[in-house]
């Protein structure tokens, strides 16, 4: 990949490696949350569905901060110990889904990507945020960032603190609630067979490389 390639994939670090995980969510906080324009759960919700989607494998919110880019398990993990640190209750949920078949087909894509998206078939375990808002429990995906718009993805841009966001994927099955999301998401990929392990990678790797060569992500 061309050095201005990894550049732009990883954007700018945001997460200062000399300091606790705690002490950087408060920085995340105090560089995105304006209450005198929106609710706190607004602002965190939008701050990280904008952070780019790339997955290496990497689930640990602190990676997301660091690295300015994840799949679906660190970006939720990351905005629900926001949520939290703002005095919020949210937890993470899995659930099962075809991954591909949930997705545009986008011109610019590489064909391998394209017959993926196009026959589905990519099992995997995705996660979203329930926040218990002031009336009832609420789901967020911050998946997608507002860049994909423009491509056909569902980024969820218009939430405004009411009612449930669009998923990122169409759930077949809900695996779980549950607190230690890596330990519990890595058992269930293991459940996988070897050909659903080897396609799942193979179009995680197409899917992110696309993304990373986007002029606007």
């Amino acid at each position: 990949m061309p050095t201005s390639n990894i550049a732009r994939t990883i954007g700018t670090p945001t997460f200062d490696l000399t300091v606790d995980y705690t002490t950087a969510l408060d920085h995340f906080i105090e560089r995105h949350v304006d209450l005198a324009k929106e609710s706190a759960v607004i602002s965190l919700f939008h701050a990280v569905r904008n952070i780019p989607y790339f997955s290496t494998g990497e689930r640990s919110p602190e990676a997301v901060l660091r690295d300015n880019r994840g799949a679906c398990t660190a970006k939720h993990l990351l905005l629900r110990d926001l949520l939290r640190r703002c005095g919020e209750l949210a937890d993470v949920e899995l659930i099962e889904g075809d991954f591909a078949a949930s997705m545009p087909v986008v011109h610019s894509m590489p064909d391998e990507l394209k017959m993926w998206i196009r026959s589905g078939g990519i099992k995997d375990y995705h996660c979203y945020v329930v926040w218990r808002g002031p009336e009832r429990e609420q789901i967020l995906d911050a998946t997608w960032p507002d860049a994909l718009a423009r491509h056909g993805f569902t980024v969820n841009s218009d939430w405004a603190g009411e009612g449930d966001t669009a998923l990122a994927i169409v759930p077949t099955f809900i695996k779980s609630r549950v607190e230690d999301v890596i330990p519990r998401k890595e058992k269930l990929l293991l459940s996988l067979t070897r050909e659903e392990t080897h396609h799942r990678k193979l179009f995680l790797s197409l899917l992110s490389t696309w993304l990373a060569s986007l002029p606007d992500q």
